[in-house]
């Protein structure tokens, strides 16, 4: 928030200064969509009737920037400082200050600005979710203030940005579904077939997507390219009718497994291929399914008016690969206006508006983890400078066995709602507090029994705003009724006339209680076809659930089955997590203590011997032990942790048989090696790679770091040196 607003007047000159006055952080842009998308930026706005001298004012958290001797902010101006201005320029046609030492978290961050003397002007603690924005993903926004004269130290006034329907608009020039020619011999064509003039009449032709895949991909498709040779190449004509001086270009990709991509002979990107590579060089990294990369910032200085040509040479990791695909969009927008970007950086906010619905923040639940039949107080603080006219909780109860996806019709039409009040009734603590309560009855509270709810409040305008924001891929909030492990009773072998082996055995609650219980919810058809039956081996994560641990619901969430060729051999599988943005997993180790970073994915071992190795895999302890010997020896290895798995996806908590029933045994926690990781290690950001059969898939991009694989493929030629 402006800790002082009322300025100190300074007479300097030709005009006067104010030394602070209403100068607003007034825009962040925090988290780039695309990794290695130097554009993130802070705004700052002068709300004031006269120029301020910023000379010596610096940024000291989350960024540090000292503003040179003799920078003004104009009255009703805008200055931004970016932590690499080049960048910024190219993506969106602004000038800023910087670059910036540091980095603005892409989770949670304080931004403080201080004048000359050290006294802050301006503080803003921003995250990445509620009951701030949700950002980070396509299509890319940065967070705005709705209008400099609010608060901006609160979330509630601060919207994802929104993309501008006003002037000029990008174009695409050549879209996902245009028509290739493609040679697909495996031969050497050298260079002169990058070329404009090559005459490659005599190609093969068809319509993007260009693949053979084992497994499905979207249409539209083309299945008729071989499979066996390391190289593909592919051209195609397009038309720009445009001025090229006035525009910026960005690409999307559909590839697997490396390409370099020419325009008009000029190469224009390259992905996951050595700069030196020839045609039959491997890329450097292996690609399960192909899917969306981007967009990425490229150059426009081969783009001409009238003919252009892209040529495009698609590189294998190996030439046993089981799949190639072909395929990109590339779209051109007028300097300074963005293409699926949002960003307003120098110009008002796109979300800027003169009143607003009332704020709410501040939302909870108590007892977080409630058991059968004892009542639930929601609660959330809304103020509104108009008066808050009312305020409506909706719920929805999802019962074992009756899971509800975000896209099923179900989710949009099953709530109910309930009056919250701030009159100290139904729970509610105080009166006039602009804290609003409602109590959810100890009837609706049962064992396993999953509870979403939203909060809608409208003011005195009739203004409402429903929170979570429609911008979260979590777009409610929710709660999960547990009564606690349950006892487990099996045999080795039931019905055995071996007495050892036939002769059940009884684990009390007292035992089965020491593990962590990861619970998992879900359809029983989704659990089926991912562990069991639809043997797909993409790496799309095709289901949909929720999980709960530690007492907090990660709703929404995405899953898929993981392994190589064992990956549906033991009927004990192996699992993946995807988490959302805003909403990643809060791990705990063995010990209970939580890891620094919240982590993305998460992988599920069985801990069980996927072949036959001579072992039995010992519960997952040959691969927790090994890592913990790599993290004590100073090379960093990914952290495990032990649990229960529990699978709702059934009316019953225990089924006719010992296997039946939620619970599905131990399984070991893998964190994923990826930015998280990077994070919870205290690594330097910087390119992590997964190592397989001598390539390696990037699991994150460094931000200053390549983006084409060169930096593998220089240390696998100097690992593979015999020297």
């Amino acid at each position: 928030m402006n800790f002082w607003r009322i300025a100190t007047v300074l007479f300097m000159g030709f005009g006067v200064l104010r030394a602070s006055a209403d100068i607003v952080i007034n825009e962040i842009h925090f988290k780039p969509v695309v990794d290695t998308d130097l554009a993130k930026f802070i705004e700052l706005y002068n709300s004031g009737a006269a120029a301020v001298d910023l000379s010596g004012w610096r940024f000291s958290s989350g960024i540090d920037f000292t503003f040179a001797t003799g920078t003004t902010l104009a009255a009703d101006g805008y200055l931004i400082v970016a932590e690499n201005p080049a960048a910024l320029k190219a993506k969106f046609g602004v000038t800023a200050l910087g670059p910036w030492a540091g980095n603005l978290s892409g989770r949670d961050d304080k931004i403080t600005l201080r004048d000359s003397a050290g006294k802050v002007v301006d503080e803003v603690s921003y995250q990445n979710g509620f009951p701030w924005p949700t950002v980070g993903y396509a299509p890319e926004s940065s967070i705005e203030l709705v209008n400099p004269a609010f608060d901006n130290d609160l979330g509630g006034n601060w919207r994802a940005s929104l993309t501008s329907e006003s002037g000029p608009v990008a174009q695409t020039i050549v879209p996902i579904d245009q028509t290739w020619r493609y040679d697909e011999s495996g031969t050497d064509l050298g260079t002169a077939w990058r070329a404009a003039s090559y005459d490659d009449s005599a190609w093969s032709s068809g319509k993007a997507l260009l693949y053979h895949e084992e497994a499905s991909l979207p249409a539209p498709k083309n299945t008729a390219l071989d499979l066996g040779k390391t190289t593909y190449y592919f051209r195609t004509h397009f038309n720009f009718s445009g001025d090229p001086a006035q525009v910026a270009l960005q690409i999307s990709l559909v590839i697997d497994d490396g390409a370099a991509i020419y325009l008009n002979g000029q190469e224009l990107y390259r992905l996951a291929l050595a700069p030196n590579a020839s045609y039959s060089t491997f890329a450097t990294r292996t690609v399960g399914d192909a899917v969306f990369e981007g967009p990425f910032n490229v150059g426009s200085s081969a783009l001409r008016q009238g003919d252009n040509v892209l040529a495009v040479e698609v590189h294998q990791a190996a030439s046993t690969s089981s799949d190639v695909v072909c395929g990109l969009s590339l779209t051109a927008r007028p300097l300074g206006v963005s293409i699926g970007n949002a960003p307003t950086p120098g110009a008002r906010n796109s979300v800027f508006a003169t009143n607003l619905p009332p704020v709410v923040r501040q939302v909870d639940h108590t007892p977080e983890q409630p058991v059968s039949g004892q009542p639930v107080r929601i609660s959330a603080k809304i103020t509104d400078s108009d008066g808050i006219k009312s305020v409506v909780l909706l719920y929805q109860l999802v019962d074992p066995g009756n899971y509800i996806e975000l896209t099923d019709p179900a989710y949009a039409t099953s709530w109910t709602s309930a009056p919250m009040n701030d009159a100290g009734l139904d729970g509610d603590e105080s009166a006039g507090d602009n804290v609003f309560t409602a109590t959810l009855p100890a009837l609706l509270q049962k064992h396993r029994r999953l509870v979403r709810y939203r909060i809608t409040a409208t003011d005195s305008g009739n203004r409402n705003v429903t929170v979570p924001y429609s911008d979260d891929p979590q777009p409610n909030f929710a709660y999960f009724v547990y009564d606690g492990v349950p006892a487990y009773r099996a045999a080795i072998q039931p019905g055995s006339s071996d007495a050892t082996r036939g002769q059940a055995v009884e684990y009390p609650t007292n035992v089965m209680r020491t593990i962590p219980a990861y619970h998992l919810i879900s359809k029983s058809n989704s659990i089926a076809h991912c562990q069991f039956i639809d043997h797909y081996g993409g790496q799309e994560y095709l289901w949909a659930g929720t999980m709960v641990y530690d007492g907090k619901v990660y709703d929404h969430i995405h899953y898929r089955a993981r392994g190589g060729a064992w990956r549906y051999a033991m009927g004990k599988n192996a699992w993946k997590i995807k988490f959302n943005p805003g909403h990643h997993f809060e791990a705990r180790d063995n010990y209970g203590n939580k890891y620094t970073a919240p982590w993305a994915r998460l992988n599920f071992r069985p801990g069980i011997q996927q072949a036959d190795y001579q072992h039995r895999g010992e519960q997952g302890m040959f691969e927790a032990v090994n890592f913990k010997l790599f993290n004590l020896a100073g090379v960093e290895a990914c952290n495990t942790q032990f649990f229960q798995l529990r699978v709702i996806d059934d009316a019953s908590e225990n089924g006719a048989t010992q296997y039946d029933g939620d619970f599905w045994g131990l399984y070991l926690g893998v964190e994923e090696a990826d930015g998280a990781f990077v994070d919870d290690h205290e690594l330097p950001d910087g390119n992590l790679y997964m190592m397989r059969n001598s390539s390696g898939t990037i699991q994150n991009q460094g931000r200053d770091a390549v983006a084409d694989g060169s930096d593998l493929a220089s240390f696998l030629n100097t690992f593979r040196n015999t020297t």
